[in-house]
């Protein structure tokens, strides 16, 4: 991928990307004091997803940014290895998150 355009805000993204992994596993986060990734450019795409563990769900959030037109979306997908149906992707953007895609694993 190309370099960030200047009116994209990487701080927001970022923000709403933690709000993501706090609504899955904020307990787990305070419980084994683990620090929330930091997004950063080059971008990543999609064949270079990048992986943030969580200790003690065994699994986490593998993560990637795409973009469609003008748009830039960082892709999230989350799951538990034990834990069946318990898969989830989000498309997040600097204005808001959503669940686009669940129980994949």
């Amino acid at each position: 991928m190309r370099p960030l355009p200047n009116d994209i805000d990487l701080q927001a993204i970022q923000t709403n990307f933690h709000q993501v992994i706090l609504g899955r596993v904020a307990d787990l986060i305070q419980k084994h004091q683990v620090d929330l990734p930091t997004l950063s450019f080059p971008l990543n795409s999609k064949n270079e997803k990048l992986w943030f563990p969580i200790p003690g769900m065994y699994g986490g959030f593998s993560y990637w940014f795409e973009q469609e037109d003008k748009v830039i979306k960082l892709i999230c997908e989350s799951w538990s290895r034990v834990v069946g149906g318990s898969g989830q992707r989000h498309e997040i953007t600097e204005d808001n998150f959503q669940l686009v895609d669940e129980r994949f694993v």
